[in-house]
């Protein structure tokens, strides 16, 4: 499971503005004040009032958009976002903030390009680098994904979040024992992330550790008890050491958690097999084929006709 990086809301400019006028000032500060409270509708006739006497205030732009944001109104949002870029092209945050609106609406394009100006403006910018480093893990640009996280890392060398994507992009890589290094450094940083355990257990069982992945994936089960993936990545790895009747059993827990899981009653076939349960295991691949297992359907002419 994939993290994004943390929406950075900052609800005033860093840059000194000059005020015309005091009232447009204190309009301003009632509006981050309401949207601070929740009150966002409050909140934008505030910024709707200040932006109506004075266009020109970067302020009024920057926190209605982040107000829109929150509202979900993504679009009025990347005006408001881009109306400041217009007032100041050569502040990070705008950017940054538009960049995350556009991916709500699924302009990953726009956002790359977005997180692109952040970086060039404020290198020392690791959420910048993370999220655009999550849009090109999500797209299979596994390389770019990882400059990306290490630039993150960089900057910010407790960033866990950016450990686990750079382990994540390098275990699609094909890279296992760097990803587990990454995956050691992210647990190291926050030890309670239960997709850090079952991600360095997924990586080390496919380097044939299976005895530290078991050890991983039990670790990661107790942080989220209803982990269906880690439950059957376990007991893939009690198969492969020949565990059959633990496996049966964490195929059995998976199946209690998501009764739908068309792998579960595959596995968990397979391991009734071994047990010379082929009632059972016939049982449970009639199940995964009516789920859509072709895998099962296949098990089923071979040992159940």
């Amino acid at each position: 499971m994939l993290k994004r990086g943390l929406i950075i809301i900052t609800f005033c400019l860093t840059v000194p503005i000059v005020f015309a006028q005091q009232s447009v000032k204190e309009i301003v500060k009632s509006g981050i004040l309401r949207a601070k409270l929740g009150d966002y509708k409050a909140a934008l006739k505030d910024f709707d009032l200040a932006i109506a006497i004075d266009s020109t205030m970067p302020e009024a732009w920057y926190n209605r958009g982040i107000v829109k944001a929150e509202l979900q109104d993504y679009k009025g949002a990347i005006n408001d976002f881009t109306k400041v870029t217009r007032l100041h092209p050569n502040y990070a945050d705008p950017y940054f903030n538009r960049a995350l609106a556009r991916e709500a609406v699924h302009d990953t394009a726009g956002a790359i390009l977005d997180y692109t100006r952040v970086v060039s403006l404020k290198p020392e910018f690791p959420e910048a680098y993370l999220n655009r480093g999550l849009i090109m893990l999500n797209s299979g640009n596994f390389e770019a994904a990882v400059m990306d996280f290490t630039r993150a890392i960089q900057y910010k060398p407790d960033f866990s979040e950016a450990y686990y994507n750079r382990a994540l992009s390098k275990f699609r890589l094909g890279d296992y024992s760097t990803s587990v290094t990454d995956y050691s450094d992210a647990i190291s940083y926050d030890a309670m992330q239960a997709q850090y355990y079952a991600g360095r257990g997924a990586s080390e069982a496919a380097s044939g550790m299976y005895d530290a992945a078991i050890l991983d994936f039990q670790a990661a089960l107790r942080l989220d008890s209803a982990g269906v993936d880690t439950r059957i990545n376990l007991a893939l790895a009690y198969m492969y050491r020949k565990e059959y009747k633990r496996a049966e059993e964490e195929y059995g827990s998976a199946i209690f958690y998501d009764p739908g899981n068309k792998e579960a009653y595959e596995g968990r076939g397979v391991a009734r097999q071994y047990l010379d349960n082929t009632g059972g295991a016939c049982d449970d691949w009639k199940k995964a084929a009516a789920l859509g297992s072709e895998k099962a359907k296949g098990y089923l002419s071979k040992f159940c006709s």
